[in-house]
């Protein structure tokens, strides 16, 4: 899955729409909507923020090894 898409797909099964999620993040209401529209890749930091304001978590995942990313 594309970052955008996975990032769109978050905020809908958070129940919070791109609006909601974008306003959690304490940004403008059309935030993730532009980012989304104009195929953006957000930074790290940012798709952290992202993913933790929807209830998800980003790992990095080798074999056995997990590793959590958090936001700083």
């Amino acid at each position: 899955m594309r970052i955008t898409e996975a990032i769109k797909h978050m905020c809908e099964q958070s129940g919070k729409g791109v609006v909601g999620a974008s306003q959690a993040l304490g940004k403008s209401r059309m935030y993730l909507s532009a980012l989304i529209s104009r195929g953006s890749y957000p930074r790290t930091d940012t798709l952290v923020q992202i993913a933790q304001a929807c209830g998800y978590r980003v790992e990095l995942v080798r074999d056995s090894e997990r590793i959590e990313l958090e936001a700083e």
